[in-house]
């Protein structure tokens, strides 16, 4: 399946992230409508920011980035949230203004 150029971008930076062994990632602005897999990669991240994307869902797999301090989903489109995000024992900001956000799912 063919990725658009925000999609393909997102990858090259979570490659790069990966490889530098980074503890910060900055997605924002990219106008993503989904977040690629290859980000449960990450496991050293403490934060994420994906402000001002396009994205609709997160995938459940985010729980798999159990040393994430900080994540900034604000400016999105999301709906739900998976109830998986509460796993993330280190979490201590979630920010998610300026969705519109219904609940939390199953």
């Amino acid at each position: 399946m063919a990725r658009d150029e925000a999609y393909q971008e997102a990858e090259r930076l979570i490659e790069v992230a990966r490889q530098e062994g980074a503890t910060e990632l900055y997605l924002h602005h990219l106008r993503l409508t989904e977040l690629p897999e290859a980000i449960v990669s990450l496991s050293q991240l403490q934060t994420l920011v994906l402000t001002d994307t396009q994205l609709t869902e997160l995938p459940k797999e985010i729980v798999s980035l159990t040393q994430l301090k900080t994540l900034d989903f604000s400016g999105n489109r999301l709906t739900q949230l998976p109830k998986e995000i509460t796993k993330i024992s280190n979490l201590k900001t979630l920010c998610l203004s300026n969705n519109r956000l219904a609940s939390i799912t199953d």
